[in-house]
């Protein structure tokens, strides 16, 4: 590391946001805040040497605090939810079909790094692309690991499917159409995909790092439902930040309305959607709609469709051309490189502002929160 550059990183909802957060931390340093017991303690836990740069906060007021402490110069965020001392940058921790970067508080920060062209049109179809300068397409960091160490499926004897549904929404409203909990398949799929698949083949179920690993629900009644149909050798639930070492495994993953199955075109294997309400969602070649990838794979309507569906994909690839046409769409430049453009950019930004006073930012800050509240 050149040097220590003052830096706050801002990780507010689920152990998912801290993988990007960590590329930029290994090269630039800073320190990290959170108000989220669950991501302090897996931070510590798993980078035990960076302990001293985790701080845990009440809220965001004292996190500003800390941060004026440190005289920080530049706050980075994965989420929406920001403490108003810095400079802004958002990175964002995915890509998907869902409206997450049509926000109107996009608008607020300072720099916005994009995973590629899909990402900007939905921001420019929102009507949010007024300042051309604040977007950087710089591709997706989380796949240069992937893409340099050339990871491929291990060898093993047994056919392994993974299967990953999004966070459940329920009481979703307006928000989402037709189905009650949102865009997950798992309250209606969970169990009968076990069912289907357990007894002939390997499952990974890698549920979204905003569930508790102690979830209750019907997190608890799939816990239940495995131990009951002694289906404990062959199938495996995990909580993980990651979800890139258990596609790694997978010979086909199923999802539904999910960021995963973008990741998963980089390693050009089939895909199943479960459809979290069959008859209502259909695939759309609209790539503002929220089932555009759908276009990359079977659709699992029925109960009856789980294992000839598997047993076709396992034997004949159809979608080769719509996931790879997709890959590119998501992503810019997935050639391993994506990390070094963030970090240029970074130090770019920071050379220029590393001499503004705290009384200028605090003025500037200020500024900003004022038009939040417009915003809302």
């Amino acid at each position: 590391m050149e040097k220590q550059y003052r830096i706050g990183y801002y990780i507010l909802t689920d152990i998912q946001h801290i993988p990007p957060i960590m590329n930029i931390y290994g090269k630039l340093g800073g320190i990290i805040l959170t108000k989220n017991h669950e991501i302090c303690d897996f931070i510590k836990k798993k980078y035990s040497d960076i302990e001293p740069d985790i701080y845990f906060v009440k809220n965001s007021s004292e996190a500003r605090r800390k941060a004026i402490e440190y005289n920080l110069k530049i706050i980075i965020y994965t989420g929406f939810q920001m403490i108003f001392w810095g400079f802004a940058i958002q990175i964002f921790h995915g890509t998907s079909d869902k409206k997450y970067v049509e926000d109107k508080r996009i608008l607020l920060y300072d720099k916005v790094y994009l995973t590629g062209q899909k990402m900007l049109d939905k921001i420019k179809n929102a009507g949010l692309y007024k300042f051309p300068e604040t977007f950087e397409l710089i591709g997706y960091p989380k796949f240069d690991y992937i893409i340099k160490s050339r990871l491929s499926k291990t060898n093993h004897t047994e056919i392994t499917i993974l299967y990953a549904p999004t966070w459940i929404s329920e009481n979703s409203g307006s928000k989402v159409n037709f189905s009650e909990y949102g865009e997950s398949s798992l309250p209606l799929w969970g169990k009968k995909l076990i069912k289907a698949i357990a007894p002939q083949w390997k499952l990974i179920i890698k549920y979204h790092s905003r569930v508790n690993k102690n979830a209750k629900g019907i997190y608890s009644e799939i816990r239940n439902f495995i131990k009951t149909n002694n289906f404990e050798e062959q199938v495996k639930i995990v909580w993980d930040a990651d979800i890139s070492f258990y596609m790694e495994q997978a010979d086909i993953i199923i999802t539904d309305i999910s960021a995963v199955s973008y990741e998963w075109f980089l390693f050009d294997r089939p895909i199943l959607f479960a459809n979290p309400s069959p008859g209502n969602y259909k695939p759309s070649l609209d790539k503002f709609s929220n089932t555009y990838a759908w276009n990359a794979g079977d659709l699992i309507n029925n109960e009856n469709d789980i294992v000839p569906l598997i047993e076709k994909n396992l034997h004949k690839d159809d979608y080769k051309k719509n996931r790879t046409e997709l890959l590119y769409y998501a992503f810019f430049k997935p050639d391993g490189n994506a990390i070094n453009r963030q970090i240029n950019s970074i130090k770019n930004l920071y050379s220029r502002i590393e001499s503004y006073s705290k009384f200028y930012i605090m003025m500037r800050n200020l500024k900003k929160f004022l038009q939040s509240l417009v915003l809302q």
